[in-house]
């Protein structure tokens, strides 16, 4: 660590004194200078085009009415580049030619990436948008399709295993604290940092993937760098955007209807002597006499999944104003978006006010202010595989040939009358859709100061100073009537309440002084040096209690009954030093390191590596790289074809503290017993030696453009090493705790990136563009502390071994249903039970693997079967324009990547009275039938819904994900400069052999519960139509 130290220090400091060596000796010299002068023309329409600032280093010129231009050029200068709003960068090399004629292409060229990425969308976080348009660069998974849940996100693979792995999120130069995702008191729903961004109000986003030194300890996952937008002009312009749609309700997994699901009921429970226990059930819910006074009521053809669920629609209506003088340039922005969900009785609103300003105080002196506040306000319902309150899952297993509502003995329904609990003890989803509520109310508000003041040309000092507020409001409430009790313990729970407020105080401050300097265009040297410091205070109150006694009685009060208290109280900050130099030469040569040293409250007082200065723990993390532009140096004139080649390398040294501040320290928490005496516990063990992860990144690449930038190409290959992993360790007994944190174990991650871009067609009357994004990681676990260990999570095992990717499944295979019961018997795999006798696998069992091949079926059968890591993963976008119209075309895909559908195994168990999923009508029913589905025997006695390879499935993937055609109408007067129509739809195509609802699915932010399908609700497809006025 410290000769890295010392050679990013070095590097800096040689990069320094080489420019001031240049500066020094260089003085005097002449610098040769030639002139270059050409023309610049449209790529489509071939016409000269007026305004276009071609620049030479320093010296720059603007194109005349015919598109002429002349400019001065140093003698090292090998490339000119060219800019002009309403068209695409271009960088030409020169290729010692004096005079150079050149095409520039309209922005109806411009890149998935580009503005559009962020007009014109259906998407409501950011991480949606990540997800969307930057496929091979940000790997994204669809937590929950509920209005601005967003989408897991990750950058190269992982490089953790228990702390979060979610990339870094700096918007406008202030790191967001989106370290944890509040788990609320509604099930299936997280809140979401990023739904506090409009999208619409982004300017860009730049990804960075290698090694992030400057971000020390926060910087391992990646960092996403988000600007606003801002005023750039003084003239006054107005966007005004307005857009509908609808949604479709995502496709669920299909159940049996009432006939099947009959035939399943009777079968089941008469052919494991069941009748008796169920005889109500035969005389009502089985019985075929038309004459029977409640035949009504147990012989309808219902299809829950419709009663529960809609076709949502949605809705935006946003403004943006930019403007100013010499003085002073604003941003004003304000937004509204409204979601009907496609569950009933869910909806999500957003309210956005955002304004940037940026004031010239005096000649050298800046202050940049923003400030914005957002609320969002959601009505939910439990979701996921929740068997007592989700109205989706509920849906599913509720017996089809019942309703919600209640019917006379003459056969009329009564759609005022609910009906109560089923004889199965199956909750009405309707009852819940009338009589529950859940609401969540968010809210944050957040200022920033940025002064900048310009010492001289050369060197300068500037500042950011943000606080932000975040508070959130949960209130759950679920109904006696139509509801299953819950019994907990010696307790049992007619109805509940549940209430949580969430707070959260951020403080971020950071100086810098920065130095850069042209030395005789030859040399250019750019450094700094700053400080940051953060501070968060997150407090959050909970309070639950049971049986009101009334439905209408759905607020906190003292008569509930076994109510509980608890909460968190916590607070974290750190502080950074950070450094970094930039050397280039020549425009061809450039070196750079950084180095960054943080301290943290999170931190142990005798972590390993660190060091103690003013009463912190200090980590450092060294950075260093560079980068060679080929296509500047002169053997490369030859090559015209060869618009540019870039070569980059680059190392560097992060880390990842992403843990709560308290798992460092011994604390106490309150603990009620029995609901009568109150005291303390021990919370947590203290371990002074905790610390952060250390991952070193090493990172080498080359971008390549052709034919006059018709092709281009970029490629990446990675390697990650993290070492000192955050993992838990088992508490000794006496301590009463399960288990703590700790610092051990090592995890490798490498990888490669490939993105390729063509301007297919470049035609008068016609355009394609094409962007292709690929990517592929691997990562492997090379050392545990304490040995192999599974995690629990569904019914299912998630491996951690050395040797073996992260999150892998551990089960048992499964290899069919034994046909006939000379099969079972020539197998002769037994079981045993809980009284240690055994039981034997018979006929219509599934057929288990013996791995240990002792003849019987226990945890020493377990192994591997499934790898929810994708083999890789990418996006394909294409835009195709025709005069004023354009077409994009965006697709999504991933090639491998297994996932544990739980849903799936809770439909198909058939080990209890619950409707299934149709393909158990293929179940095992005599002698000798060949199927892959097993007999259905109440209670499941030989475990044949265990888990195992029975429930792993390939999550493979290729998404037609969104379309979107656009026309901008050719207006331009006093009150409108331009007017764009769009339509757009998501979601349309989902190609893939993944069995639930949608493959693109993510249960939790953590790396162990990656390809875990537990039925939240997945995107059904959506149209809108939309306008963007521009004024």
């Amino acid at each position: 660590m410290t000769d890295i130290l010392k050679y990013a220090m070095m590097t800096m400091a040689l990069g320094f004194v080489s420019a001031q060596a240049g500066e020094l000796f260089g003085r005097g010299k002449e610098v040769r200078e030639m002139y270059v002068s050409g023309k610049v023309t449209d790529a489509q329409t071939g016409y000269p085009v007026q305004g276009v600032r071609v620049a030479a280093g320093a010296w720059s010129s603007l194109t005349d009415e015919n598109g002429r231009y002349r400019v001065r050029v140093p003698s090292y200068m090998v490339q000119l580049t060219l800019s002009s709003e309403g068209y695409l960068q271009r960088i030409v090399p020169l290729q010692g030619d004096s005079v150079k004629e050149v095409s520039v292409y309209s922005d109806a060229f411009l890149t998935l990436k580009g503005e559009d990425a962020f007009t014109n969308t259906q998407a409501v976080s950011l991480d949606d948008v990540l997800g969307e348009r930057w496929g091979s660069d940000v790997r994204t998974a669809t937590r929950s399709a509920v209005g601005g849940e967003g989408s897991n996100m990750f950058i190269r693979g992982y490089n953790s295993l228990n702390v979060n792995a979610q990339p870094l999120i700096v918007v406008d130069g202030t790191i967001w604290d989106t370290s944890t995702l509040v788990e609320t008191v509604h099930d299936g729903f997280y809140e979401n940092p990023l739904a506090f961004i409009d999208v619409n109000d982004i300017e860009s986003v730049q990804v960075i993937k290698d090694a992030t030194s400057l971000y020390g300890s926060k910087g391992a996952n990646g960092v996403i760098l988000v600007s606003t937008k801002r005023g750039r002009s003084i003239t006054t312009r107005i966007a005004a955007d307005l857009s509908f749609g609808f949604q479709q309700a995502p496709k669920a997994m299909r159940v049996m209807g009432s006939d099947a699901y009959r035939t399943y009921l009777s079968e089941m429970l008469k052919g494991s002597g069941q009748s008796g226990k169920w005889a109500t059930l035969f005389d009502g819910y089985l019985g075929m006499n038309p004459a029977a006074a409640d035949y009504s009521t147990y012989h309808q053809h219902n299809d829950w999944t419709d009663n529960v669920t809609r076709n949502g629609n949605m809705q935006h209506y946003g403004i943006n104003v930019q403007g100013g003088d010499d003085i002073a340039k604003y941003s004003i922005s304000l937004s509204y978006d409204g979601q009907k969900g496609v569950v009933e009785e869910t909806d999500f609103s957003r309210l956005n006010a955002r304004i940037n300003s940026d004031v010239f105080l005096t000649k050298t002196l800046t202050l940049a202010t923003d400030v914005y506040f957002t609320n969002l306000n959601y009505t939910l319902q439990d979701d996921g595989v929740n068997k007592t309150t989700s109205p989706r899952y509920l849906a599913l297993v509720k017996a089809p040939f019942l309703v919600g509502y209640s019917y006379t003995d003459d056969g009329t329904q009564l759609t005022n009358t609910l009906n109560d609990v089923d004889d199965l003890g199956v909750s009405n989803p309707l009852a819940l859709l009338a009589n529950a509520e859940n609401t969540n109310k968010q809210y944050r508000f957040g200022v920033s100061l940025a002064p900048k003041w310009d010492i001289t040309d050369n060197w300068s000092v500037e500042g950011r100073f943000s606080y932000s507020f975040n508070n959130s409001k949960s209130h759950y409430f679920s109904p006696m009537v139509g509801v299953s009790p819950q019994v907990v313990g010696n307790q049992v729970w007619e109805n509940t309440v549940k209430d949580q407020t969430v707070t959260q105080n951020n403080l971020f401050g950071e100086a810098k002084v920065s130095y850069h300097k042209l030395i005789h265009n030859d040399h250019f040297v750019d450094a700094f040096v700053g400080y940051r410091i953060m501070n968060s205070s997150f407090k959050s109150v909970y309070e639950d209690g049971h049986n009101t006694g009334n439905d209408k009685v759905s607020n906190m009060n003292n008569s509930l009954s076994y109510r509980t208290v608890d909460g968190l109280n916590t607070d974290w900050s750190s502080v950074a030093l950070y450094a970094q130099g930039k050397y280039t030469y020549q425009e061809r040569y450039t070196l750079w390191a950084a180095v960054s040293m943080d301290a943290s409250s999170r931190f142990g007082k005798d972590a390993p590596g660190s060091f103690r200065m003013c009463g912190g723990t200090w980590g450092t993390f060294p950075s260093v790289g560079g980068s060679w532009l080929v296509t500047n140096e002169r053997f490369m004139r030859p090559l015209a074809f060869v618009d540019r080649l870039n070569l980059r390398a680059s190392f560097g040294i992060t880390g990842n503290d992403n843990i709560d501040g308290m798992y460092g320290y011994s604390y106490l928490s309150g603990v009620n017993y029995l609901g009568s005496a109150v005291g303390l516990k021990l919370a947590n063990l203290a371990n002074s030696a905790l610390k952060w992860e250390t991952t070193r990144k090493w990172n080498v690449g080359v971008d390549l453009a052709f034919l006059n930038d018709r092709l281009g190409i970029s490629v990446d290959y990675y390697q990650h090493r993290t070492k000192d992993l955050l993992t838990w360790k088992q508490a000794d007994t006496e301590t009463g705790l399960e288990d703590f944190l700790q610092n051990g174990g090592e995890l490798s991650n490498k990888g490669i990136e490939i993105a390729f871009s063509a301007k297919v067609l470049d035609t008068k009357p016609f355009k394609w563009n094409t962007e292709i994004g690929i990517a592929r990681y691997r990562n492997e676990i090379t050392a545990l502390p304490d040995g192999d260990y599974t995690t629990e999570i569904l019914g299912g095992e998630v491996l951690t071994s050395v040797g073996r990717p992260a999150g892998v499944f551990y089960g048992y295979e499964a290899h069919g249903v034994y046909a006939t019961e000379a099969e079972a018997r020539v197998a002769g795999l037994r079981i045993q039970n809980e009284d240690a006798s055994y039981s034997t696998f018979h006929a219509g069992d599934v057929r288990f693997a013996d791995l240990h091949a002792d003849g019987v079926l226990d945890d020493k059968d377990k192994t591997v079967i499934g790898d929810p890591n994708p083999d890789f993963t990418g996006s394909w976008g294409n835009r195709f324009t025709m005069g004023r119209f354009a077409l994009d075309l965006l697709c999504t895909f991933k090639c491998g990547g297994d996932i544990y559908n739980y849903q799936r195994q809770t439909l198909e168990s058939m080990s209890g009275t619950f409707n299934q999923t149709q393909a158990v009508m293929n179940r095992w029913r005599y002698e000798g039938q060949v199927t892959d589905m097993p007999k259905a025997v109440y209670g499941d006695p030989m475990g044949n819904s265990r888990f195992s390879s029975r429930w792993i499935e390939d999550g493979s993937f290729f998404k037609l994900k969104d379309v979107r055609l656009s026309y901008r109408w050719p207006i331009n007067n006093i009150y409108i400069q331009g007017v764009t129509f769009w339509a757009g739809a998501s979601n349309l195509l989902t190609l893939t052999k993944y069995l639930g609802p949608d493959p693109d699915v993510s249960m939790q932010s953590g790396v162990l519960y990656q390809g875990i399908d537990n039925g939240l609700l997945s995107h059904g497809r959506s149209y809108q139509i939309g306008v963007k006025l521009n004024l």
